[in-house]
């Protein structure tokens, strides 16, 4: 039997080393970067938008435009397993600022799931396009006049656009190297649920 003892220095400074370096991996998981303005604390999602900024000049443009808005996007993952299970959804205007919340589907394939996320930020930059655009009731005014019904079976009105279909498959192509003629898996990415 071994009897261990601590000295309170010990326990100091144990404390002080778990406490470093939890600071240190929440910052590196957590975009805590003011002037970023897609945010999320899922690891998966973080390297997906590195990927995605790294290399897709359509994904690193769509990032760089919401950089420079007043919309900022909450980005998690969660239900749904298709390319067609993305989802943005107006949250609030205040502040000077416009949040939204999108959730994509956790996928197989890193680069569908990147193509589904440019996909939706393709919306997000609409919305920023659109000063008019402060709660949900004006953001389905926005998609009637710019996108077209969505049908999904779901519950809800869903809308999508030309720019965000075009922008998910340029995404896509860039990312494989490959026409990308028909969206992945069949189906066309579906976006903001209302």
């Amino acid at each position: 039997m071994c009897k261990m003892t601590s000295s309170p220095v010990r326990i100091v400074l144990l404390f002080l080393v778990v406490l470093i370096s939890s600071r240190a991996l929440s910052a590196e998981t957590i975009p805590d970067d003011r002037r970023r303005h897609i945010r999320t604390t899922d690891p998966h999602l973080i390297r997906l938008l590195r990927d995605g900024v790294r290399t897709s000049d359509t994904f690193r443009r769509l990032v760089d435009r919401l950089n420079r808005s007043d919309v900022v996007v909450y980005l998690d993952c969660g239900g749904g397993t298709a390319a067609s299970d993305g989802r943005l959804t107006f949250i609030s205007a205040v502040g000077g600022y416009r949040y939204v919340h999108v959730r994509v589907a956790r996928l197989p394939s890193a680069d569908v799931q990147i193509a589904l996320i440019g996909h939706e930020l393709q919306h997000a930059v609409e919305i920023a396009d659109a000063p008019d655009v402060i709660d949900s009731l004006s953001l389905a005014r926005e998609y009637q006049r710019i996108g077209f019904l969505s049908p999904r079976v779901t519950p809800g009105v869903s809308f999508d656009s030309d720019a965000a279909v075009t922008a998910g498959n340029r995404v896509l192509r860039e990312l494989s190297g490959k026409e990308a003629r028909q969206p992945p898996l069949g189906a066309q990415f579906p976006t903001a649920r209302y």
